[in-house]
């Protein structure tokens, strides 16, 4: 029963981290880690993916809290209980699509799809067209996929006191031994936009939009015909300013505190 608990515990937090990915694109924190001696999250090699001959946003995805724009980079810190960087790039941009990479210093790399929609961003990863995650170690394995994905990430406009929503299901079945066991995770994430405020971090001073998020997540497991049900609950604020993107995020809640702030940046 102890085992059968821990490997409950193992697909719980990797349904987490995977959530957070949605949020606001991104990624699953690699310096989270997964209880000692349990698993890993893989990460498949960094790829060097040619930037479209693009000097500008597209129209549909020009968004004035974040320029999107082929070759476009952003340096981060991340502090939290682990400490690292990461660099988020702007790989390409297609007519209603693009995708952004995060480099972190522990050699760690992921890559993201987003949707644009008259400059409304929608972030696809994992994607309800079939993205999926795993993490494997010996005697487990688990992988996940989106089946289901709804609303907007970051909208085109963005006015004190405008709300918005994302949700998604993420579903997969986890292996113990060659038992099959499902697993499922519900996140809805509400965001309110509450104003321009002056942030402060290594890159500068920003007159930056805030906007606070929430993120409950419903995960289910079931083996033996034995549920088991939680809900997570997480809160994050962000301030992005005009024409530059992200400058700082904090998280906080069942264990995830961290923050993330911008050191420097290249806007071609």
């Amino acid at each position: 029963m102890k085992r059968n608990k821990t490997s409950y515990w193992i697909a719980a937090r990797f349904l987490i981290l995977s959530t957070l990915a949605c949020n606001l694109g991104k990624s699953p924190d690699p310096a989270i880690p997964l209880p000692p001696g349990e698993a890993t999250v893989e990460s498949a090699p960094a790829t060097e993916t040619p930037a479209e001959d693009s000097s500008a946003s597209t129209s549909a995805c020009e968004n004035p809290y974040q320029p999107i724009i082929a070759g476009a980079s952003w340096n981060y810190k991340l502090t939290g209980l682990t400490p690292d960087t990461f660099v988020r790039s702007i790989l390409s941009v297609n007519e209603n699509e693009y995708t952004d990479q995060d480099v972190f210093g522990t050699g760690v790399t992921r890559q993201s799809q987003w949707k644009c929609d008259n400059g409304n961003l929608i972030a696809l990863n994992p994607s309800s067209g079939g993205g999926s995650s795993s993490i494997n170690t010996e005697g487990l394995s688990v992988d996940f996929q989106t089946t289901e994905l709804n609303g907007v990430t970051l909208p085109a406009n963005l006015n004190p006191g405008d709300t918005w929503n994302q949700t998604a299901t993420l579903e997969g079945i986890q292996d113990i031994g060659g038992t099959q066991v499902p697993v499922k995770n519900h996140f809805s994430t509400t965001c309110t936009a509450i104003g321009i405020e002056s942030v402060t971090v290594e890159a500068g001073t920003f007159d930056a939009m805030r906007f606070d998020c929430q993120t409950v997540m419903n995960i289910s497991l079931s083996m033996q015909d034995n549920p088991i049900e939680t809900t997570i609950t997480i809160n994050s604020i962000n301030w992005h300013a005009e024409n530059i993107g992200l400058i700082k995020t904090t998280t906080t809640g069942e264990g995830f505190d961290s923050t993330i702030e911008l050191t420097s940046y290249n806007i071609p």
